[in-house]
């Protein structure tokens, strides 16, 4: 047995944009706190991580709503990176810019890298040590065991990105070309695009980080396969940074926070909003749904419009199968500086809407019987959405609402089915979800209350454990900053509310998880949150969990309404004013620091 080696107030799990922003939260309100970070990586950053990185990589944001908002990435010293107001973000200036705001609030020094957890053992009976997490060291592609240590209070924030999901295609293991998820491009990437031997490079998928994979192997000069599956969700929808709307031209990402739009995302997270009886009219009236689907139809057909997708054949292929209304987060922006659809039209990229039959010693066989031989084959085919590490005990994993297989769960499937019953009454729309090929079968949803907290802990008094890595959103950094700030209150029973029983947390734990599931079907389909225009209002209920202002535009309705979209400097100084409104917390904290 590994004897306890060191304690923790509070271990964070995670030193990307989530697992460092908590930290300076919990730290900004209580800076007494022994607090520790862990990643089993070389340099903070998460996704942006140096070894994570890669020519071309950037993000599907503009400067402007990635950026903390205390500390703002025009004031980073990162101009020799490129950025600017409204321009887009390379992978080498985020990570510069996560590793600053580290760095700024000195985390630095209480983090540490190349450190995986083999798992994590709950103990209910003693509050100040209720996790023991087991750790090794890791050196290259080497563990090296190494310590146990404990804490009263685990965050995971590891995302969504953390676990890479390869495919079991037929004939993998027998296959002599490089096999290599998109997630690896960082390490293996450059080494393809260098190798004159690598001709023909395949990549297989539809998101994002296929995108980005396709332009970069054909910028290099390979030629480039593009496959989408035709039983699959094929490729996500694309649009320009900017898109005009009549004869203006409107920042994309402003429009998915502008407060008036946000009602075309009715979710049961938007009670209690101010704005019911508006969402009433859109969604639960015919006239009312009739708008709701005309606004989705048309963004859809302004965005391929202004894209370029339709002007070619060629590029028709990768259009999306679906109404925006129906992807969640899975959409992006074109952040390539040479356009990705003419190289398509030019024959240097070709795409193919087929499922892979199996894969040969250097080819690959498609299900209508074409096959090709190729020189490798990159997946960018998404991540694992489970925990990146055990939890423990296994029994407890269900009502703590954590992900387990189908035949484990008996408690969900009956709130499954009541909170449909409910949704198709309140969302009629949703009858109508498109189907598609379900997620990971073979794991059940995260079912969290408010996307965070475990059910089983919530009313029990033992809240010990918070996950930050069960919601995607556009808005990345403002998720990050209220979700943590959330975390701290829930954690340390200093919010305001209190639901009344287990059972009620149960429900709304399973409303939320199915509402994504109808809400997103091409998108993350409920086993994690999931937001489009339904990010405002989930910003709001935390807000108000916090007993803070979510109006925060000043003049009332009129403001709200009639106001621009809400940016990152809209909750700036959050913590702050969460601080000044307890004054029983400030007190506590003032008596351990003295």
């Amino acid at each position: 047995m590994i004897a306890i080696q060191k304690h923790y107030d509070v271990i964070i799990i995670g030193a990307g944009v989530h697992g460092l922003c908590a930290a300076h939260t919990f730290l900004l309100i209580d800076p007494s706190l022994a607090l520790l970070i862990i990643d089993s990586k070389s340099s903070v950053g998460g996704v942006w991580a140096q070894e994570q990185l890669y020519p071309g990589l950037r993000a599907n944001n503009l400067q402007g709503y990635f950026e903390f908002s205390d500390f703002p990435i025009l004031d980073a010293g990162l101009d020799h990176f490129g950025v600017r107001k409204r321009g887009l973000l390379s992978g080498e200036a985020l990570h510069a810019y996560v590793y600053e705001y580290a760095k700024h609030f000195d985390l630095l020094r209480r983090t540490r890298l190349n450190t995986k957890v083999v798992h994590a053992t709950n103990n209910d009976t003693d509050a100040t040590n209720a996790w023991a997490l087991e750790l090794t060291h890791v050196e290259g592609t080497a563990e090296k065991a190494e310590r146990l240590i404990t804490c009263a209070k685990l965050i995971l924030a590891t995302g969504q990105t953390s676990q890479p999901w390869l495919p079991s295609f037929p004939g993998l293991e027998a296959c002599r070309i490089p096999v290599i998820h998109s997630t690896y491009l960082g390490k293996q990437g450059q080494t393809l695009v260098s190798d004159l031997s690598v001709a023909h490079v395949t990549i297989v998928g539809g998101s994002k980080s296929a995108h980005d994979a396709v332009y970069m192997f054909a910028m290099a000069g390979k030629r480039v396969t593009w496959l989408t599956r035709r039983t699959g969700r094929g490729a996500m929808p694309m649009a320009n940074s900017y898109t005009h709307v009549g004869p203006w031209k409107v920042w994309l990402e402003g429009l998915l926070m502008n407060r008036s739009l946000s009602w075309f995302g009715a979710c049961p997270w938007s009670d209690g909003d101010g704005f019911g009886w508006t969402r009433w009219l859109l969604h639960g009236t015919t006239v009312g749904r009739r708008l709701v689907s005309g606004y989705f139809a048309s963004m859809l057909a302004s965005t391929l419009d202004q894209s370029g997708i339709l002007q070619d054949e060629k590029t028709k292929v990768l259009v999306p199968d679906q109404s925006l209304m129906w992807y969640g987060t899975q959409a992006g922006i074109l952040t390539y500086d040479t356009d990705i659809y003419r190289l398509v039209q030019e024959g240097r990229i070709q795409v193919i809407r087929e499922d892979i039959a199996h894969l040969d010693e250097d080819a690959i066989v498609l299900q209508n019987g074409q096959n090709f031989k190729t020189d490798a084959l990159i997946c960018a085919t998404g991540y694992d959405y489970g925990p990146s590490f055990p939890l423990e005990p296994a029994g407890k994993r269900l009502r703590w609402g954590v992900p387990v297989t189908p035949s484990q769960d008996d408690i969900f499937p009956a709130l499954d089915a009541e909170a449909d019953i409910e949704l198709f009454d309140r969302f009629p729309m949703l009858k109508t979800s498109p189907r598609s090929t379900e997620r990971q079968p073979g794991l059940t949803p995260w079912r969290l209350w408010r996307f965070i907290a475990p059910p089983s802990q919530v009313c029990s008094g033992l809240r010990s454990i918070a996950f930050l890595s069960a919601i995607t959103s556009y808005q990345t950094t403002t998720k990050c900053e209220l979700t943590s700030l959330w975390a701290y209150a829930y954690l340390y029973d200093a919010l305001s509310i209190k639901p009344a029983t287990e059972a009620d947390v149960m429900y709304e734990a399973a409303l939320w998880s199915r509402f994504g599931k109808w809400r997103c079907p091409m998108g993350m389909q409920g086993k994690i949150a999931d937001f489009f225009h339904d990010s405002m209002p989930y910003y709001d209920l935390l807000l108000r969990d916090l007993g803070l202002r979510s109006w925060r535009k000043g003049w009332g309705l009129l403001g709200e309404v009639f106001s621009r979209w809400y940016e990152v400097k809209d909750y700036r100084g959050i913590v702050d004013e969460w601080i000044a409104a307890r004054q029983d917390l400030k007190v506590q904290v003032d008596k351990k620091l003295a």
